[in-house]
């Protein structure tokens, strides 16, 4: 199942908060048919943030929501243009998000995706690729490898 395809994947992402990225991460999902709502999909990231940092560390955050708004799993991935503040467990700035969505009642895929990203994002090689890679078909093929 390809839960990211490219139109997911935004290189050089402007922003300069991370309020700026939730919100664009709201508007791929909403342009992309997985939420119907941009505001409550932006809302539900903000809050996620709020109860614990998304920031994972090495420059990379997990942003993630499971709610009745989100219409169809998905994967999306942004990397910014300039690093970003965003209160990560090792203090360093993210260069790029892996967001996770899920309807309410896919309790079961939310859980395993953040498990999987997790155990991925330990190894180096694959941060360097979310980090350095060009093309958006190698990132949507890398990425689609947690669902």
């Amino acid at each position: 199942m390809n839960l990211i395809t490219e139109q997911h994947i935004i290189l050089d992402m402007e922003g300069s908060t991370q309020k700026e990225i939730l919100h664009a991460l709201a508007e791929i999902a909403f342009r992309e048919g997985k939420v119907s709502d941009t505001d409550t999909f932006f809302q539900e990231l903000c809050k996620r943030e709020q109860e614990c940092t998304t920031g994972f560390g090495k420059g990379i955050a997990i942003p993630h929501a499971r709610h009745t708004c989100i219409k169809e799993a998905g994967i999306l991935f942004v990397r910014m243009k300039h690093k970003i503040e965003w209160k990560s467990i090792d203090e360093k700035p993210v260069e790029a998000a892996v967001c996770l969505l899920a309807p309410d009642d896919k309790h079961d895929f939310h859980l395993k995706a953040l498990s999987k990203l997790a155990r991925r994002l330990m190894h180096e090689d694959f941060v360097d690729i979310l980090k350095t890679a060009e093309k958006q078909q190698i990132l949507s093929e890398i990425i689609d490898t947690v669902s």
